[in-house]
């Protein structure tokens, strides 16, 4: 196996058990082995052997430390180059159950160029998992805001119905209302665009309608058959647009006293539509003058 494959399955394994101790290693014993150091504290290192146990290796100012040049040249090296990831050899004393006080450790220039690359990317890694908590905790606070902004407008969207509720009780309560007048104005074939007629029409209208008591306008908009029905049904609502708009803007009715425009298409024509004539008179806009009970007190 590839040392460094082999430096890496320790290093990943003493990661997750690094309390686990040699009950092998007895006061006295002399101790010759060799393993991965895992962990570093003060004043000495834990090493993990080949068959899984974890020695203490003790170190003090007479423990040598060094790495093998040429064939028989030795390069002493300080404590500080002995880093997790490093694969070393050990020589010692048993000085207490699991404890060696290490006199000799030495290690391969390889290995110790192998462990500096480990280190050098576990602190990237570091890094990164700072970032990603970072992240994290920004990605938690969002999702509260989001959740903040969900009940809020959950809690608008019941306002909004309750406001919609109170809408179709008043257009409900229209049941109870009388029509004071009925009143149409024509257009020509395929336009939404009120004649000079049908304007006068309409201010005559508004004079009538600004005469009742607590008045409100209907208006719905008609088509003859001519043309497609989706064409038509578009048409209607321009025509009936067409009337509220004027009413608003030339006759000075408040949009408060308009009810929403119809669209009714082609439906209930007026007029044969087989004539010319019966065709013209279906072309039209129907405007009724109309006054609930309760407020005009009949």
């Amino acid at each position: 196996m590839n040392k460094t494959v082999r430096i890496v399955g320790i290093l990943v394994l003493g990661a997750c058990n690094l309390c686990s101790v040699a009950s092998g290693v007895t006061t006295g014993e002399k101790i010759k082995t060799e393993g991965l150091i895992v962990s570093r504290q003060h004043g000495s290192v834990t090493i993990r052997t080949s068959d899984q146990s974890d020695i203490v290796a003790v170190l003090t100012d007479y423990t040598k430390i060094y790495t093998p040049t040429g064939l028989l040249g030795k390069k002493e090296m300080s404590q500080s180059s002995l880093v997790p990831g490093l694969w070393v050899k050990l020589q010692g004393v048993g000085s207490a159950p699991g404890n060696v006080l290490a006199s000799v450790i030495s290690f391969s220039g390889k290995d110790l160029r192998t462990a500096n690359a480990i280190q050098a990317g576990l602190v990237p890694l570091e890094g990164r998992v700072q970032a990603n908590t970072a992240g994290i905790q920004a990605n938690q606070e969002q999702i509260e805001a989001n959740r903040q902004q969900i009940r809020t407008n959950r809690q608008n969207i019941e306002e909004n119905r309750q406001s919609l509720q109170q809408f179709n009780q008043r257009l409900s309560d229209l049941g109870d209302y009388d029509v004071k007048s009925t009143s149409f104005v024509y257009f020509a074939v395929g336009s939404s665009v009120l004649t000079l007629h049908a304007r006068n029409e309409l201010l005559i209208i508004a004079n009538e309608a600004r005469s009742v008591k607590g008045y409100l306008i209907q208006v719905k908009g008609y088509t003859d058959s001519s043309g497609p029905a989706a064409m038509n049904q578009d048409l209607s609502m321009r025509r009936a647009q067409s009337v509220i708009a004027f009413l608003e803007e030339a006759a000075n009715v408040p949009l408060t006293h308009v009810l929403s425009p119809g669209a009714m298409g082609e439906t209930r024509p007026a007029g044969p539509n087989g004539s010319p004539q019966g065709r013209a008179e279906n072309r039209r806009a129907e405007i009724r003058i109309l006054t609930n009970r309760g407020v005009s007190g009949e």
